[in-house]
């Protein structure tokens, strides 16, 4: 079966854990708790993500991550392209380093059609469609944004002595 690298869906899940928080830094360790990601791989994927200009990374106090546009501004075939490089769709569809267009393997009338079907759905679909159905359906980022630590220390009152 045809599937996006699990680094990939990484991306899209961390991405996802960030819409609706425009105004705010979140820190990969928030994120790493939403999402189910082991840190030091989120955090490989969140500065390759900022490399590629979907996110802003801040470093140092009250820094973290946010997202350069809206979640629903997006889409899955922007994040896939940042993680994979723009040729991950052109590969052969039974991995073989042979083939090409000018030399192709026995699959290109089917794969051929099939690649631009992929892209375009790809294309449709945003950050905002993986928050609203993991939300809906209680997947992984089911309520991670009320759980999520802040991304700055709370306000603590000051008594006098």
């Amino acid at each position: 079966m045809l599937a996006l690298s699990q680094t990939t869906g990484y991306a899209i899940l961390a991405l996802s854990c960030l819409d609706g928080r425009q105004d705010q830094w979140v820190l990969a360790r928030s994120i790493a708790q939403c999402s189910g990601i082991p840190l030091p791989y989120l955090s490989k994927v969140m500065h390759a993500l900022a490399r590629a200009q979907l996110v802003r990374a801040k470093r140092g106090y009250r820094g973290g991550f946010q997202l350069v546009r809206p979640a629903d501004q997006i889409t899955l075939l922007e994040v896939a392209n940042a993680v994979e490089g723009p040729a991950w769709l052109t590969r052969c569809l039974l991995g073989l380093d042979e083939c090409s267009d000018e030399l192709a393997c026995p699959m290109p009338p089917c794969w051929v059609a099939q690649r631009a079907e992929i892209e375009q759905e790809l294309a449709r679909r945003t950050l905002r469609d993986v928050a609203q159905f993991e939300s809906r359906f209680g997947g992984r980022l089911a309520g991670c944004k009320d759980d999520a630590a802040p991304t700055q220390p709370p306000d603590i009152p000051v008594t006098g002595d």
